[in-house]
């Protein structure tokens, strides 16, 4: 089954880059929701200056963000 599988619209979820070893307290980690998923990646708005994303229908542009990335 695809770790795809695991996210859904809505849902607040913590990127974590490779290069923070899987370290979710890492200062490059972002916040964010899934605005939609993908065949091969979950779209994800994140937090930003303009303030915390609730619901994955704000008006801001998804970022594509591999699954493997992210954490519920």
């Amino acid at each position: 089954m695809s770790k795809l599988s695991e996210f859904s619209h809505g849902m607040r979820v913590l990127y974590v880059p490779h290069h923070a070893n899987g370290d979710v307290t890492h200062p490059d980690c972002q916040r964010g929701v899934v605005s939609s998923v993908g065949s091969k990646f979950v779209f994800v708005k994140y937090d930003c200056a303009a303030g915390m994303m609730m619901t994955g229908d704000e008006p801001f542009t998804a970022q594509a963000t591999d699954p493997e990335d992210s954490r519920r």
